[in-house]
């Protein structure tokens, strides 16, 4: 199937699916659904030399047209973010399908509930082993992930990545048979839990559904005339509670008590209920400066930021000056990078991204979602 085939099928699809249920679930079976059904807002079309790959991405209360984003890599491993080599978790011959499930290398299986609490409701079917990567690919037909959460680990560097719908399908099988099988799928699921949609929990409020800045996720409208601070006000809620933290310091400005370098100025802190901190920055298209530069969004551009917190925090008289100025007591401090929810991370990237965290927005949302509404 070539590309520009891949592309009509999809868009054709999902708009037409999408929109079906969209007009008549939430209304004709509302009593029947678990909670409120949320759609995804972005249509992200991948091409590489041998596979096509198709991702939703965003996660939005209401059903609008999905923005379609087309894109090339180099390889489905580097956009599943494996290196091909060396032992896999799973090796995916033929057809596979991973639903409501965690695939999950042993040392991300083990620091996932220690980490982020909410994933307890999230994990579903689980899929972990020893391998040094998440996924093998073979020259098979489909491999599709419908709410899955996907746990890379390189060394002491952790991402994270929960995927509302993907398919890799090799580009080999036929524009009609791909598309067969999508209505095949789509027919298969259940009627009040259709492909493509997640139903959460109502919360006893609401509160976890409302705002414009649930509505638009998927980092692409809103963002880049945002400052890091308004970005922070505004998703102050969905940090503290993916985090299982009780207070966000924004833009800390953190003098070195010897010698002259220069401050440190992550984005943001979160101190978490067990007294634990992580220091974060945001790679995201935000305003940056006066003159409202976007900032550069690369993952290494945030390893570079948090290079040096832990010598920071090693020093006992920055911690003091850290906990007078701003009431905390840090200490080995976890460091994380927010990235775009459709930004790729490969394996040789993450391998670089020693001793930090890496998720994306949606992730964090939905596990927000996980901790208020399960």
């Amino acid at each position: 199937m070539k590309p520009t085939e891949f592309v009509k099928v999809n868009a054709q699809f999902w708009g037409e699916h999408l929109r079906e249920i969209s007009g008549h679930l939430p209304v004709s079976h509302r009593r029947e659904l678990a909670g409120p059904l949320l759609y995804p807002r972005m249509l992200v079309l991948t091409e590489t030399p041998d596979w096509n790959i198709v991702e939703l991405v965003g996660i939005s209360r209401e059903y609008r047209s999905l923005e379609v984003r087309r894109q090339k890599v180099a390889s489905v491993e580097e956009y599943f973010g494996v290196s091909g080599e060396g032992s896999a978790v799973v090796t995916l011959p033929g057809e596979n399908l991973f639903k409501d499930a965690t695939v999950a290398t042993h040392d991300g299986r083990r620091e996932l509930e220690a980490r982020f609490p909410g994933v307890r409701a999230m994990i579903g079917q689980e899929f972990s082993g020893p391998g040094d990567d998440l996924l093998k690919f073979a020259p098979g037909n489909y491999s599709t992930f419908d709410r899955t959460l996907l746990v890379h680990s390189a060394g002491s560097a952790l991402r994270a990545h929960w995927v509302f719908f993907a398919l890799a399908i090799h580009r080999s099988e036929p524009a009609e048979k791909y598309l067969d099988f999508l209505r095949n799928f789509a027919a298969a699921a259940p009627h009040t839990d259709p492909i493509g949609t997640l139903s959460v929990p109502r919360a006893d409020d609401g509160a976890d559904l409302q705002g414009a800045v649930f509505a638009s996720t998927y980092l692409a409208h809103d963002v880049p005339k945002s400052t890091v601070d308004q970005f922070l006000s505004a998703n102050e809620d969905f940090l503290l509670t993916a985090f299982d933290a009780t207070k966000l310091i924004r833009q800390p400005h953190l003098e070195w008590q010897s010698g002259d370098e220069a401050a440190l100025t992550p984005d943001f802190i979160l101190e978490r209920a067990d007294g634990s901190h992580v220091v974060g920055d945001l790679r995201l298209p935000l305003a940056d400066g006066a003159k409202k530069h976007r900032r550069t969004t690369t993952l290494a551009a945030g390893v570079d930021q948090l290079a040096r917190v832990t010598a920071y925090f090693d020093d006992a008289d920055n911690r003091a000056f850290a906990n007078t100025k701003y009431g905390v007591e840090i200490t080995s401090p976890r460091k994380l990078v927010v990235i775009g929810s459709q930004d790729v991370v490969d394996a040789v990237q993450l391998k670089a991204a020693e001793g930090v965290e890496v998720l994306d927005y949606d992730t964090i949302l939905r596990l927000h979602l996980a901790a208020t509404t399960a």
